[in-house]
């Protein structure tokens, strides 16, 4: 059958279907027609030899912060992993039983451009499945909550059946850490108000999610946190609320933490002030979102967007500057074209 299978033997006989999809699965393909697309004179884009020395220093030591050198190597070859589809199939091939690789790799750089992706989303659940780490758990089904909801490809049903499973990992991981979990809880919270909108089936004016206490939140966490919830209330039409929580932020000593702990740090100040401005625009102060938004065109000559969040940052700007500037033809045609790239049709009803 293997024979047959690569082309090495021709006797007429042809393997049952079954068989050339398990062959094909064993070799790290979804099915024999996901071999055949991609099989013939397949290349590594990247040299993973190099790459498994990289990531087989650190197995078995558990994952740490680093340092600044560390964390600047591992963002290049996530960014080479993650983009190319290949490139993430080999990756999960080598290192399924390397968790520090699949957490720097996989956990520290989600992905917004790809989440609505099905391959994307099936090895971030494939992660979820075969690790023990229930912070991991909480991030992978929250993130693809996320791309399902922001792609409009969930049911009410399915977000309930993921919505239990969820408190579920948050109960665990909450049990089994001392110390609070920053990036898993706020996305848990964001999963939280999405659901409630599917509930509804309509922008929320009253809330029944229990809101995280803030006084389990270190302060030079609380920056972060405020700026992802006040983008999911933003999505959920609750712009009260996330105006409370980005006034929050403008506190000089917040952001002080922030920037003197956090990676990419300048990354997340921009794209807090891309969320305040559509907050302004919502509230209907145009004036405000269109001052913010001149600031922000002006800094993004200076910073650059990581990989990870660069298409929903890229969203959200385009987004602002077609409803700022509707005579716009290229503001119009751009946010068109980054919805179309990312599938968040959502934000066409936005």
């Amino acid at each position: 059958s293997l024979r047959r299978f690569l082309g090495k033997l021709n006797d007429g006989t042809k393997p049952r279907i079954a068989t050339l999809n398990m062959i094909a699965e064993s070799l790290g393909y979804q099915d024999f027609k996901d071999f055949s697309d991609n099989s013939e004179e397949e290349k590594n884009p990247i040299d993973f030899s190099v790459i498994k020395i990289f990531y087989e220093s650190v197995k078995g030591k558990g994952v740490i912060m680093g340092e600044e050198r560390f964390q600047n190597v591992n963002y290049e070859l996530a960014e080479k992993i993650i983009l190319d589809d290949k490139n993430l199939k080999h990756f999960m091939n080598y290192f399924y039983e390397n968790p520090e690789a699949l957490e720097y790799v996989l956990a520290w750089h989600p992905t917004y451009g790809k989440i609505a992706e099905k391959n994307y989303q099936n090895t971030l659940l494939k992660m979820a499945k075969i690790t023990n780490n229930s912070h991991l758990k909480v991030f992978v089904h929250s993130f693809v909550f996320l791309g399902k909801f922001l792609s409009e490809d969930l049911s009410f049903e399915e977000a309930e059946r993921q919505i239990k499973n969820l408190r579920k990992y948050v109960a665990q991981m909450r049990k089994n850490y001392h110390f609070f979990w920053t990036f898993p809880e706020v996305r848990f919270q964001i999963a939280e108000y999405l659901f409630e909108f599917l509930k509804s089936g309509k922008y929320i004016e009253k809330s029944n999610v229990k809101i995280t206490d803030y006084s389990k939140i270190p302060n030079n966490y609380r920056f972060i946190y405020n700026i992802y919830l006040a983008d999911a209330l933003n999505l959920v039409g609750r712009f009260q609320e996330a105006d409370v929580l980005q006034e929050t932020n403008e506190s000089h000593y917040y952001q002080e933490d922030f920037e003197n702990e956090n990676y990419h740090s300048d990354t997340h100040i921009l794209f807090s002030k891309i969320s305040r401005a559509i907050t302004f625009f919502k509230l209907g102060d145009c004036q405000k979102a269109n001052h913010l938004f001149r600031i922000i065109t002006n800094e993004l000559s200076e910073t650059k967007i990581p990989f990870d969040i660069k298409d929903y940052f890229e969203i959200q700007y385009f987004y602002l500057a077609a409803k700022l500037y509707p005579e716009n033809k290229f503001y119009q045609k751009q946010f068109a074209e980054i919805v179309r790239k990312t599938n968040f049709t959502f934000f066409k009803k936005f």
